[in-house]
């Protein structure tokens, strides 16, 4: 079941994200290390107040945790075990219904590498290679966009 995050999810929505990064080889270790020592409860919280936030909670816990700022897919993970079950695929078809498209032409997001294969199973198209700049390292990510509206 997919639903809105709560602050009680923060912890256990940060634990998935910290297994989820440590598992993508796509992250150089410098970044991955960066982005790991500022992924906190606080952090989590902080999300949610500035973008739409959900979580795939099943009976034992929460199986994926995904953002949506406006059109713009800002994180999907899922926990490793949890994988190739549907539940990423339900977030990517959840946020499809949330943007407007008579406000958005298309979703798009910064894909890892490591992720980019999902993403095209989702329909999205690869636009090119994007590095980000985390305070002297880089971050290789890869721009994809799904379209939403017709053309």
């Amino acid at each position: 079941m997919i639903r809105q995050f709560r602050p009680e999810d923060a912890s256990s929505c940060c634990r998935l994200i910290r297994v989820c990064l440590d598992g993508d080889p796509s992250y150089p270790p410098a970044v991955r290390q960066k982005i790991l020592t500022g992924e906190t409860a606080l952090s989590m919280d902080e999300r949610a107040r500035l973008f739409y936030v959900a979580v795939h909670e099943l009976e034992n816990g929460i199986a994926g945790v995904a953002g949506l700022d406006m059109n713009e897919i800002r994180m999907l993970y899922v926990a490793p075990e949890h994988r190739r079950r549907g539940i990423g695929r339900a977030f990517v078809e959840h946020f499809k219904s949330m943007v407007p498209s008579v406000l958005f032409a298309d979703i798009f997001v910064y894909s890892s590498i490591h992720a980019a294969a999902f993403y095209k199973a989702c329909g999205f198209i690869e636009k090119g290679p994007f590095c980000f700049d985390l305070g002297g390292e880089l971050l290789p990510t890869i721009f994809m966009t799904f379209p939403v509206r017709q053309r």
